[in-house]
């Protein structure tokens, strides 16, 4: 039996992306399953109790100048800082839910690529229409998406995830995109 990973992401989070470009190769190397699951940041920050990381200055500078920077360099990576950041991704991620795990994971590439890789601005009806189609912009907008999308923001947060990326074998969770190496070995060894 494969095992699964459950990815809980949101696309403003830059350490989701660069713990979601790792994830087909740990799919291959690791005989794992990912499944990608949206939330929406902010408001596992406020079930948790938690903040954003750009709160407080310092850490907001090392994170965005240093850290994040630098990580993508290691992953080889492209990494530019978007204008927009911080934004709303609540239409985008509600998008996402509508659409089966394995388009899910291809088309959060997508739009990771664009907005963290080429800084692009990605919080608009043009672009979930353009890149996820019609169907996934009116799910964006419907009760339905909003129901879908706070529920797995609340699934994460029952699971014990405070922030993305947050990674779940069964009970074990992995935060952020250094412990891609040690989800790797935990499901080799496991």
């Amino acid at each position: 039996m494969t095992k699964q990973v459950e990815f809980f992401y949101d696309i403003v989070s830059p350490y989701s992306y660069l713990a979601a470009v790792q994830l087909e190769e740990l799919e291959r190397e690791a005989g794992c399953e990912v499944i990608w699951q949206p939330l929406f940041l902010p408001g596992l920050f406020k079930l948790t109790g938690n903040q954003p990381p750009q709160v407080m200055a310092e850490k907001k500078t090392y994170l965005f100048d240093q850290d994040l920077p630098r990580m993508a360099r290691y992953l080889q990576v492209p990494y530019n800082m978007p204008a927009s950041f911080p934004c709303n991704t609540v239409y985008v991620m509600r998008a996402l839910m509508s659409l089966p795990n394995k388009l899910r994971a291809e088309k959060s590439l997508a739009l990771y690529e664009l907005f963290w890789g080429e800084g692009q601005d990605i919080i608009n009806d043009d672009t979930i229409l353009s890149l996820l189609g019609q169907d996934a912009l009116d799910y964006a907008k419907s009760e339905e998406g909003k129901a879908a999308l706070m529920d797995n923001t609340q699934r994460a947060a029952d699971k014990g995830a405070f922030g993305a990326p947050t990674l779940f074998v069964n009970d074990e969770t992995f935060f952020g995109c250094d412990r891609i190496l040690q989800l790797k070995y935990h499901l080799q060894i496991s």
